[in-house]
């Protein structure tokens, strides 16, 4: 009887009293999106009109307001712990792109309405963050996006600090990574979504899909993912009469001239999610697509994700996955993959419709060149009039590229702080020393890195990092922590953890410190030792005039001799680029 007159008294607000349970959507005929206050307002008589949906609000954003999550449940219950599969949605990580958010807040309505849908539903609980960049959000205006079509107004892509928050992922230089740690750590998603607009090309389709690359993940998850879970929400939307395709990420000049999947490394959402085993899904609708089509297609593919879900039941696979990591752990030298690298694979999908042995079927529109208006020269466009459908190359299939063993822990000194701070932050336990002790074993020193010479998201960030591993003794001083892998957090440990991975905390500069050298020579005094030296040690001798005479430029350079036998010497810092995080096999 309650729900009867829930229901009564819902759709009795529909008709005179529209704006708390219509969305600006809706209110618009599709031309307007919701303003965070708006939204939140919306959110706030959702959850006192539904007894199925609960507002929670976590932490804090850098615009200083807590990130709220709704949470549907058809049983009302909102305890944390569950036994149904976990769906978490995302919405205006960049608040240009508002489809989601009207998407979400109109499907948990309706989820509070429907009982059928309710109960063919029940074993899912859905989680849904409407505002992530809040930031974002509140600095609204019309033309940020300049290649997009509606709606009328939306927000901006940096937040607050002008971050790219779908950059933050690992380095979390905002405030909502934090809260979103916490989000994500507390209610244990199975399946994640992140809603957006995309950029590029123009083609037919008003959705394409981003779907994290099966093969990071352990058999059991690959096996799900790629002959299950995303054939069936291609399928669905193709039944619907909403066909869409793999995100148009263009290899050549236009998509005829091929597509390869975009493979995300953690410092993304959906990268950092497929960490912890929750397969991850990036919706990208057309930018040139009006609005309300783009909001109609997100639904459906929201509601797809939902049917998938309960029928696919992912918890099962990831749990399998986890204690076939942990077997693999006990038994020992467990390699993991840190770095992909793309090779030409047949696309999968057997059973979609548009998707064939050698190549994809894609509806495009023909591109050519004419005269730039605006220069006179050769300019890119599509022309409408004449759509077609082919086959395009498509590339989707990653290989490892770069592996690491996995040890048994970490060591962590104390004294990186802002490194702690992040590791617990997601749920890694650390555990303190309580006396020093002495260990043999092999530490990393840094050989060579590249570092972007422009700065990108507050970073100036290295890559193609490159280690030598040493034998030595190392004290491990009390106070500092050891972390222990375990099959959950293998793989988020081993990507911030291990210097050679792309999204590792070296590469994101947490470690500058140990790259500056702190004690130098003056050589007018050093002269004499190193002369010594090379005297007293035959193969140090050996090396030094086998540079000399295969390399002019050392040759050539008093200083670069002196250098070479310095760093030769006992009176070089053996601290200098080496690595403080220790792996402890």
């Amino acid at each position: 009887m309650r729900h009867f007159l829930f229901a009564l008294f819902l759709l009795s607000g529909l008709a005179s009293q529209a704006q708390p349970i219509l969305t600006a959507y809706e209110t618009s005929g599709g031309k307007e999106s919701f303003t965070y206050e708006a939204g939140i307002r919306y959110c706030q008589q959702l959850d006192s009109l539904s007894p199925y949906v609960k507002l929670f609000s976590y932490g804090s954003s850098d615009a200083g307001r807590p990130i709220h999550v709704l949470v549907y449940d058809a049983s009302q219950d909102f305890n944390p712990t569950t036994d149904k599969e976990v769906i978490l949605i995302n919405n205006a990580i960049h608040p240009g792109e508002p489809d989601g958010v009207e998407a979400s807040l109109m499907l948990l309505r309706d989820l509070s309405l429907d009982s059928s849908r309710r109960k063919r539903w029940s074993n899912v609980r859905l989680i849904v963050i409407p505002f992530y960049n809040i930031g974002g959000a509140l600095n609204r205006n019309s033309h940020s996006r300049a290649n997009q079509v509606g709606p009328e107004a939306y927000g901006f892509r940096g937040n607050a600090k002008n971050l790219d928050l779908n950059r933050d992922f690992i380095k979390a230089d905002a405030q909502n990574t934090f809260a979103f740690y916490t989000i994500f750590h507390t209610w244990k998603p199975h399946v994640f979504m992140d809603t957006h607009v995309s950029n590029g090309a123009d083609y037919q389709y008003t959705m394409t899909l981003i779907h994290s690359q099966n093969e990071k993940y352990g058999p059991q998850m690959d096996r799900l993912i790629e002959n299950f879970f995303i054939p069936n929400l291609y399928n669905g939307m193709y039944k619907r009469g909403m066909e869409m395709v793999p995100y148009v990420n263009v290899h050549g000049v236009a998509p005829d001239s091929g597509i390869h999947a975009f493979f995300e490394t953690p410092r993304y959402s959906n990268g950092y999610v497929a960490m912890w085993d929750c397969i991850s899904l990036v919706s990208e609708t057309h930018m040139l697509k009006p609005f309300d089509q783009r909001v109609k297609a997100t639904y459906a593919l929201l509601e797809e994700l939902i049917q998938t879900t309960s029928t696919m039941h992912p918890s099962r696979a990831k749990e399998k996955e986890k204690q076939g990591r942990a077997l693999a752990l006990k038994r020992g030298r467990f390699l993991q993959t840190v770095k992909w690298k793309p090779m030409q694979y047949t696309p999968h999908f057997p059973s979609s419709p548009f998707a064939h042995p050698d190549s994809l079927l894609f509806k495009g529109y023909e591109a050519g060149y004419k005269k730039s208006e605006v220069s006179g020269l050769p300019r890119l466009y599509y022309d409408r009039s004449k759509p077609f459908q082919k086959k395009i190359a498509y590339h989707d299939k990653f290989v490892p590229d770069l592996m690491v063993r996995v040890p048994k822990a970490y060591y962590v000194p104390a004294q990186w702080t802002a490194v702690t701070e992040r590791l617990k932050a997601n749920g890694i336990a650390l555990h303190q020393l309580e006396k020093d002790s002495l260990v043999v074993t092999e530490v990393y020193y840094i050989d060579s890195f590249g570092t972007s010479t422009e700065a990108y998201e507050s970073h100036y960030v290295h890559s193609g990092t490159k280690v030598s591993a040493y034998p030595d003794s190392v004290t491990l001083h009390a106070g500092d922590y050891l972390v222990y892998v375990e099959a959950e957090n293998l793989n988020f440990l081993v990507n911030v953890l291990e210097p050679i991975a792309p999204d590792s905390y070296f590469n994101w500069n947490f470690f500058d410190g140990i790259l500056q050298q702190k004690e130098w020579f003056s050589a007018y005094v050093f002269e004499d030792i190193a002369a010594q030296m090379l005297q007293e040690d035959p193969e140090l001798k050996k090396r030094f005039e086998r540079i000399k005479n295969n390399n002019p430029d050392f040759a050539n350079s008093s200083f670069e001799q002196l250098y070479f036998i310095y760093r030769n010497s006992p009176y070089y810092e053996r601290t200098h680029r080496r690595y403080p995080v220790i792996p402890l096999h």
